[in-house]
């Protein structure tokens, strides 16, 4: 357990740098905020302000956010930090479209890499 905990983003400091350093990339249900971690690995956030909702839909928002990061993770480049926050336009939407959503923003960010040729995409 102790092993997975690493690639959690948790400190506050590291929140901040994130969101004040970084860059950010807005898709129709999420936003990503990502900056390089000089580490050899990447650690990752999902975040769902009050302004989705209440604690029901935030949970949601998070569950749905998580679970398409886990279809293209294998993919990821190594070495940043990624905040993933929920819009409260994620309410009214279906795994589908948030998986679509995330995976296009994460692209074309240059955050993912195309697994034929090892290149960035």
């Amino acid at each position: 357990m102790k092993e997975k905990s690493k690639y959690i983003l948790r400190n506050q400091k590291d929140f901040v740098r994130v969101y004040n350093r970084g860059k950010s990339k807005g898709s129709r249900y999420t936003v990503i905020l990502y900056r390089k971690n000089n580490l050899g690995f990447t650690r990752i956030a999902f975040v769902s302000s009050k302004k989705v909702g209440n604690s029901v839909k935030r949970n949601r928002a998070r569950r749905l956010m998580r679970e398409s990061y886990r279809s293209f993770s294998d993919s990821l480049l190594s070495g940043y930090d990624i905040i993933f926050v929920a819009r409260n336009t994620i309410n009214e939407c279906k795994e589908q479209d948030v998986h679509k959503s995330i995976l296009k923003a994460v692209r074309s960010c240059g955050l993912i890499q195309d697994k034929t040729s090892g290149t960035e995409k």
